[in-house]
C-alpha cells in the first residue's frame, strides 16, 4: 500500500510517514500542499491523508484533481496525534462496512455543536478535539462504553476555539470519525 501525507509541519509528517513504515505502509510526504496534486500523482496511491490545516477551498480542489487521477483513492482528514491510526484504520476497513457506527454526523447549533452517532454494537468511546493556533492541543471532551442505540453529544462553544479545529471520536479503538470546524 502506498500512502501520500500533506500538511503544513515537517516534524509530524516525518513522524507519521515513519510510523506508517513501521506496519509495512510505503509513505511520502509534502509540506506543500497546494503543489500536491502536480508533484504526485494519485495513480500511485491508496490514500492521501490532509494532516491539518490544509484549508478547506484547497482540500476541494486537491480532491478533484486527485479523484481525476485515481478515481478509487481514498482522501482522508486527519489529525497528527492519531494519523498513523487513522490512516492504517482506513486502509483497512471497508467504509460499506463499518462496525460501530451507521451514523456519524456532526450538527451546528447556536455556535455549539452536536454529534450524532447511531451505534451498531457495544464498544468504548472517545470524543477529542484539537485546535490549531501556534501549536497543537489536544482535549479529551468525552469517554466511555456505550451500548447499541443513538447518542448524542453536546460540544460546548467554549470547548471549539476560532479558527480550524479537528473533532476526532474513536469507537472501539479502531474506527475514527473526523470532523473539520472551522470558525
Amino acid at each position: 500500500m502506498h500512502v501520500l501525507v500533506t500538511g503544513p509541519d515537517i516534524n509530524v509528517l516525518k513522524n507519521i510517514r515513519r510510523g506508517l513504515t513501521s506496519y509495512g505502509i510505503a509513505a511520502k510526504a509534502t509540506m506543500k500542499p497546494e503543489h500536491a496534486s502536480i508533484d504526485f500523482d494519485a495513480k500511485h496511491f491508496h490514500l492521501v491523508a490532509f494532516v491539518g490545516t490544509v484549508d478547506t477551498l484547497l482540500r476541494e480542489m486537491l480532491g478533484v484533481a486527485f479523484a481525476r487521477q485515481n478515481p478509487d483513492v481514498i482522501l482522508l482528514d486527519t489529525v497528527g496525534p492519531v494519523a498513523v491510526q487513522h490512516i492504517l484504520a482506513t486502509l483497512n476497513t471497508d467504509p460499506q462496512k463499518a462496525k460501530f457506527a451507521s451514523r456519524f454526523q456532526i450538527t451546528e447549533q447556536d455556535g455549539s455543536y452536536i454529534l450524532h452517532l447511531d451505534l451498531k454494537r457495544e464498544c468504548d468511546v472517545c470524543v477529542d478535539a484539537y485546535e490549531f493556533s501556534s501549536d497543537l492541543r489536544g482535549v479529551t471532551l468525552g469517554k466511555g462504553h456505550l451500548f447499541p442505540g443513538p447518542f448524542v453529544f453536546n460540544i460546548r462553544d467554549r470547548d471549539v476555539s476560532f479558527g480550524i479545529n479537528m473533532l476526532v471520536v474513536t469507537l472501539g479503538g479502531t474506527e475514527f470519525y473526523v470532523s473539520k470546524v472551522e470558525r
